[in-house]
C-alpha cells in the first residue's frame, strides 16, 4: 500500500510538473508575440481515464437489547482513491473563452470496521468487545463539473486550457443496518460478531467546486491527445444510523485521454 502510495505522489508530481512547464511555455510564447492568432475552434470534446486521490471516512453507530441489556456498535465507513472515467464539452463564447460541462465517475468498494460492545448473558454491567470487517461495501461517485475554461493555443498543435467552477456530486453509499453477535462458548466471557448487514444502496446529492488544467497536443486539425490534472471536491449529507455525517468526496484527479474540436 505505501508503494501504490508513493508510486501515484511520483505520478501525480510529474503530471504538475508537465502542465506547469505548459503554461510557462503558453504564458511566454504570448509575452514575446510567438503566436497572435487567437482560438477559433467552436468547441471540444474529451475523454478521458484517470486517477483520483483522496481518503474519505465516515461513521455510523447502532444499538439492540441483548439480555436486557443494550449492545452498542461503531461502524467506521473508509474508502481510497481509485480509477475514475471522464467526459467533457465545451463551447466557445468569446475569444478564447469557452464554457463547459464534464462528468466524471469513479467507484471503489469501501470498507468498513465494526466494533461492539456485547452485555454478558449472565452478569449484568460486564459487557464484552468485539470487532467485525467488511470490504465490499458500494461506493460511487460522480459528478457533474460546471467550468469556465481559457484556451491558450501555444503553437498549431499545442493548447494549454485553464478552468474551474462548481460541481454537483451524487453518491451511492451502502450503509450497515443490522449486526449480529455470536456466542463462542462457555463460560461465555467471549463473543464474535457473525456478520454486518447492508442496506439496499441508496443516492445522496451535494455541491463543491473544481478547478484544473489541460494540456492537448492535436494530432490532425480535430483530433488529438491530453493529459489533464484537477481538484474537485464537496460535500454529501450521508443520512448515517446515530445521526447524519459529513462525506467529503472527490479529490485531486490527473488522466490521459482523447481531444476533438469542432
Amino acid at each position: 500500500m505505501q508503494q501504490c502510495g508513493r508510486r501515484q505522489s511520483r505520478v501525480s508530481a510529474a503530471t504538475l510538473g508537465v502542465f506547469a512547464f505548459g503554461i510557462l511555455m503558453a504564458t511566454g510564447a504570448k509575452a514575446q508575440g510567438i503566436y497572435v492568432d487567437p482560438w477559433e475552434d467552436n468547441g471540444y470534446v474529451s475523454i478521458n481515464y484517470g486517477y483520483q486521490v483522496g481518503n474519505w471516512s465516515f461513521q455510523e453507530s447502532l444499538s439492540a437489547t441483548i439480555y436486557d441489556e443494550e449492545a452498542t456498535y461503531s461502524i467506521k465507513h473508509a474508502g481510497s482513491g481509485g480509477g475514475h472515467f471522464d467526459v467533457g464539452l465545451g463551447l466557445r463564447v468569446w475569444r478564447n473563452l469557452a464554457v463547459g460541462v464534464g462528468v466524471t465517475v469513479y467507484s471503489n468498494p469501501g470498507g468498513a470496521s465494526v466494533s461492539g460492545s456485547v452485555p454478558h448473558p449472565l452478569f449484568y454491567n460486564r459487557p464484552r468487545s468485539a470487532s467485525f470487517a467488511r470490504t465490499d461495501l458500494e461506493h460511487k461517485e460522480v459528478g457533474v463539473h460546471f467550468q469556465a475554461v481559457w484556451v491558450m493555443p501555444v503553437t498549431e498543435r499545442i493548447k494549454v486550457s485553464i478552468g474551474g467552477g462548481p460541481s454537483i456530486w451524487s453518491v451511492a453509499q451502502s450503509l450497515i443496518t443490522s449486526v449480529t453477535p455470536a456466542e463462542i462458548g462457555a463460560p461465555w466471557d467471549e463473543v464474535a460478531i457473525s456478520s454486518a448487514v447492508a442496506a439496499s444502496t441508496a443516492s445522496y446529492s451535494g455541491v463543491g467546486g473544481n478547478a484544473g488544467v489541460d494540456m492537448t497536443y492535436m494530432v490532425t486539425d480535430r483530433l488529438g491527445a491530453g493529459i489533464f490534472a484537477r481538484w474537485t471536491g464537496g460535500s454529501v449529507r450521508v443520512p448515517a444510523s446515530g445521526g447524519a455525517q459529513s462525506l467529503d468526496v472527490g479529490g485531486f484527479q490527473s488522466g490521459i485521454g482523447l481531444r476533438a474540436t469542432f
